[in-house]
């Protein structure tokens, strides 16, 4: 069977989107179940990922998880933090080594990122699909979407 190019190119536009990312991906933010949050604004989430937010409501400390690579880890620099892997990484390269902060925890798999976010009070990471119920999956709030 051959496809008009045409066809194709409207297929993709409606599943990749304008800029080329993936319309249906979504993007989940969790944190540990005991954490008192339910909803965070995007900025908020980019504050917390890039250290400048450190502590939740009642003075409980943020401890940030990530993925050290991937897809996943890629989406999420580009939606929230607005840094590609290698800017990230030396952001947090620089914060540490001029004392303003602590690395992130960074994880291989998403499994291993879910079983510390669902161990240690205070922390938060992203993954890319529900795969548990140990953890608290905050709402993201676009302002853009509220508008």
């Amino acid at each position: 069977m051959k496809m008009n190019k045409g066809v194709v190119l409207i297929f993709l536009f409606l599943f990749l989107g304008w800029e080329g990312k993936f319309i249906f991906s979504k993007m989940l933010i969790i944190t540990h179940p005991e954490t008192h949050v339910d909803s965070l604004e995007k900025k908020e989430i980019r504050e917390i990922f890039l250290g400048r937010k450190k502590s939740w409501e009642k003075n409980e400390k943020i401890t940030l998880a990530t993925l050290k690579k991937g897809r996943a880890h890629k989406q999420f620099l580009d939606r929230f933090v607005n840094k590609t892997p290698f800017q990230f990484r030396n952001y947090w390269r620089e914060k540490v080594f001029l004392g303003e902060g602590e690395s992130p925890k960074s994880f291989e798999t998403e499994e291993r990122l879910i079983n510390y976010v669902a161990r240690t009070k205070g922390a938060v990471g992203y993954i890319s699909s529900i795969k548990t119920r140990s953890v608290k999956i905050i709402m993201v709030i676009d302002e853009k979407e509220e508008k």
